[in-house]
């Protein structure tokens, strides 16, 4: 992922796998739809903008996959590497 729209379109599959609105989805993290449309259409705030170039500049890349299993809400995971 290189960018916003990315992040947002994954955002946006999530959360139609999830069978959830925005509306939805913006009551359960207590904040308005209006934001959760932002971030699917890729909006570029300061803190994502800041975030992708940090990545840049350390050759950092994101994966990411929708988990068509889940349930509802989930903690943060970050799978750590082993060795």
């Amino acid at each position: 992922m290189k960018g916003p729209e990315g992040l947002g379109r994954m955002l946006q599959q999530g959360r139609l796998v999830s069978g959830l609105t925005q509306r939805d989805l913006a009551e359960r993290l207590d904040t308005d739809q209006k934001y959760i449309w932002g971030l699917e259409s890729g909006k570029n705030t300061i803190v994502i903008e800041r975030l992708f170039a940090i990545m840049r500049e350390t050759g950092i890349r994101m994966y990411m996959e929708v988990d068509p299993g889940t349930d509802g809400p989930q903690d943060d995971v970050v799978d750590e590497p082993r060795g």
